[in-house]
């Protein structure tokens, strides 16, 4: 926009109803920019989790697989 344009609207309009809309789109721009990062962030943090959860679960199953060697070793010794 020419500086003319927004000269003339702040002369039609007068300068508190030109200000408020700077800021309420100001204000929309912010926002619109915090839900990107935020679901970015979340969405890499819920990666990373469940990559963890994952590797969580592996062991898991092997300490349950060495427990059951464990258990059976020790029936036979008893025996």
């Amino acid at each position: 926009m020419e500086a003319e344009g927004i000269l003339g609207l702040i002369k039609e309009f007068g300068l508190p109803l030109i200000l408020l809309l700077g800021a309420i789109y100001a204000l929309y721009k912010f926002m619109v920019f915090s839900l990107y990062e935020v679901k970015n962030t979340f969405t890499k943090r819920h990666e990373i989790a469940a990559q963890n959860m994952e590797e969580m679960k592996e062991s898991l199953a092997e300490i349950k697989a060495d427990l059951k060697v464990i258990i059976e070793f020790i029936k036979t010794i008893k025996k």
